[in-house]
């Protein structure tokens, strides 16, 4: 996709996170985006789940405001309702299928000698080069679900990542029955692989069934020209 040397482009993404955020201010959400992954890592642990993917751990990434940030909703009690977060990789030099040998060795067959990574990864990964966003670790609490929150979450997480990077591909891996339901299209994402990363000996905490799901840079404009056009999804 050609740059727009008119910015409009820009001024749809603008619009569209405009659209979102009233939305989700209306049910009475509060926003905060930030790249302090401290600050991240003691939000995730206040929620629910507690769980902080290893992709946003400050244990196996330097993660700071050029290259990640992260999203934060809360309620009118100051608990919160919803996280996610994003981090992009400059793959001009490498795929995004070959990224994943190298940093899914290191965050979990490396730790744990019985966990074991395969190499037939999702085929559309081998051919994803550029700069590429990776959204994640996106939770929303049980009592704010079924109200078009996450689906509206999610996608200011996408087109803020549009402002700030302007990337290739933005992409997911997501569970293969949420997949499968049509989550993955009501958030944003129009491209699925039915096989994200391949495990032969999985993780404890990790599925082995995850599809990868993405969109390229005229996918997420295209969001943000219908979320403008006809409101958010």
């Amino acid at each position: 996709m050609q740059s727009d040397p008119l910015g409009e482009d820009t001024l749809e993404v603008v619009r569209a996170i405009a659209a979102l955020h009233r939305q989700i201010h209306r049910a009475g959400l509060s926003l905060r985006e930030s790249s302090d992954f401290s600050l991240f890592e003691d939000t995730v642990r206040a929620t629910e789940d507690r769980y902080l993917m290893e992709d946003f751990s400050s244990r196996f990434f330097d993660l700071h405001g050029t290259s990640a940030f992260w999203i934060g909703a809360w309620g009118k009690d100051g608990e919160p309702v919803s996280v996610q977060a994003a981090k992009l990789e400059d793959l001009r030099d490498r795929s995004l299928g070959q990224l994943w040998q190298q940093q899914q060795r290191r965050m979990f067959s490396d730790p744990v000698s019985h966990v074991e990574l395969g190499d037939n990864h999702a085929h559309d990964a081998f051919s994803m080069r550029g700069r590429i966003v990776y959204h994640g670790n996106l939770w929303l609490r049980k009592d704010a679900r079924g109200q078009g929150l996450a689906e509206a979450l999610t996608q200011l997480g996408f087109l803020i990542s549009v402002l700030k990077w302007s990337p290739d591909y933005l992409y997911g891996l997501m569970a293969a029955r949420n997949a499968m339901k049509g989550f993955g299209i009501r958030v944003g994402y129009r491209r699925f692989a039915p096989r994200g990363t391949h495990w032969i000996t999985p993780p404890e905490h990790i599925r082995p069934d995850d599809w990868l799901v993405y969109s390229n840079r005229n996918d997420l404009q295209i969001l943000a020209k219908t979320i403008v056009s006809e409101g958010p999804e």
